[in-house]
């Protein structure tokens, strides 16, 4: 009698025990690994951004910090890259939205074009000694869980107030997988307690 070609429902049930404990074993593996390109990606970016950030400063002795249509040369609290608000944590003055961000801009308007406020009205000098001489970046995209990169620049530039902000570690700072910010912006700089980055938050120490 010829027997027909084709799996038995034993064995269609065994391949598929195996297919399942294989995805079970190497799901976490897999998983793992993109968390941590997207840590690494997030580190890069990050130190991109301080690196245009140094080669601004450098060409202009002053920190991406001009507020444009009012000309006020320091005004700026918080810069942001492209991407969504961070969601709400105990360190809101990191979102775009709320605490330090009633005084906020983007990092494209200093960095990828002269447009301090987003305005033409009143760039950084073309000429001259110190001058503007960008692009420094081309853009400034979202972190690799769509939500911004923040600069708590006022601590570049601000030198009074408790603490004294020129005292206090500065970050381009990425909130992480959460995107709920976990880094306090106002973390003094001692020999005794220095600053971290806390939490699943990536970022890069500008000061």
């Amino acid at each position: 009698m010829k027997r027909n070609s084709g799996f038995t429902l034993i064995e269609m049930v065994v391949v598929l025990a195996v297919v399942a404990i294989l995805a079970a074993i190497l799901t976490p593996t897999i998983t793992k690994n993109i968390d941590d390109s997207k840590i690494a990606r997030a580190n890069n970016e990050a130190q991109v951004i301080a690196a245009a950030m140094g080669s601004f400063y450098k060409d202009l002795g002053r920190w991406p910090t001009m507020q444009g249509t009012g000309s006020t040369n320091d005004y700026w609290y918080l810069i942001y890259s492209d991407g969504n608000a961070m969601n709400t944590g105990g360190t809101a003055q990191w979102r775009s939205t709320g605490g330090w961000s009633a005084r906020s801009d983007t990092f494209a308007n200093h960095l990828a074009r002269n447009t301090p406020g987003g305005s033409a009205a009143n760039p950084y000098t073309i000429t001259g000694e110190l001058a503007w001489k960008g692009p420094y970046i081309t853009a400034v995209t979202a972190d690799p869980w769509g939500a911004h990169y923040s600069c708590n620049i006022r601590s570049l530039w601000q030198t009074t107030g408790t603490p004294a902000w020129n005292t206090v570690a500065v970050y381009i700072l990425s909130a992480g997988k959460d995107r709920i910010p976990d880094t306090d912006h106002q973390q003094s700089i001692t020999s005794t307690t220095p600053p971290i980055i806390d939490g699943d938050d990536v970022g890069y120490r500008v000061q």
